[in-house]
């Protein structure tokens, strides 16, 4: 019998690693850099975060931490590519269901209110403290377009990470799991799902239905670059 996401990543150690020397990887960086300062190390005190001085400083212009190996890790579509068969969760956001790959989901939690950051984009809901990781919260309605349904609130939070930063992607609900063939799925599409393509990176079929693979990848990089 097919596990609950809930029962499923209950009995996950996903091996999620705290922050407990104080490092910051490239990108966490340039994040802390882009949207928070030397004013704001107050705020991040609160939360737990005892983030030095000299991260807070912003770069010379045109300068950019050098990526760790992982932020140089190859595109994740590319290697789903060659996956045969792919793990996926599915979630709801107002009524529509969208799926992450496992292989990128550090732990799924109820949601926690942030920590707001008045230079951020309206995408960005804020910050919070996961296991000593500067933790982005993505307002995904916002990001891709989609009108709230009812109180529009969200409940839960699917903890992403790529490229060396940490995202939580709001969402309404868990869905399910899906194991599903190469063959049910169609890359590189143009979609006609209503929402922003921009983060769209494929199309699942599920019975009748399409289910979009949000790109993870994309929305680091939208996180990173707004």
């Amino acid at each position: 019998m097919m596990k609950s996401p809930e029962e499923y990543f209950s009995e996950q150690d996903f091996s999620v690693q705290p922050n407990t020397d104080g490092t910051f990887t490239g990108a966490e960086r340039s994040f802390i850099q882009k949207y928070l300062g030397v004013e704001d190390q107050q705020a991040l005190q609160k939360l737990g975060l005892d983030v030095p001085g000299d991260v807070l400083e912003p770069t010379t212009a045109g300068e950019a931490p050098a990526p760790a190996p992982e932020e140089a890790e190859p595109p994740l579509e590319d290697l789903l590519k060659t996956e045969p068969e792919l793990q996926l969760v599915s979630f709801v956001l107002d009524g529509r269901e969208f799926t992450v790959p496992i292989s990128v989901v550090q732990e799924v939690i109820r949601f926690l209110p942030p920590t707001k950051l008045p230079a951020a984009p309206r995408f960005i809901a804020g910050i919070v403290n996961l296991r000593g990781r500067v933790t982005p919260l993505v307002r995904l309605r916002d990001l891709l377009g989609i009108s709230a349904e009812g109180d529009g609130r969200d409940q839960f939070i699917v903890v992403c990470k790529r490229k060396g930063l940490q995202v939580g992607l709001m969402i309404s609900e868990v869905s399910t799991m899906y194991r599903v063939s190469q063959e049910t799925v169609e890359w590189g599409i143009e979609s006609h799902l209503g929402v922003n393509v921009q983060f769209v990176s494929g199309l699942m079929k599920a019975g009748d239905k399409l289910v979009g693979i949000l790109s993870v990848d994309r929305i680091v990089e939208k996180v990173l670059k707004s």
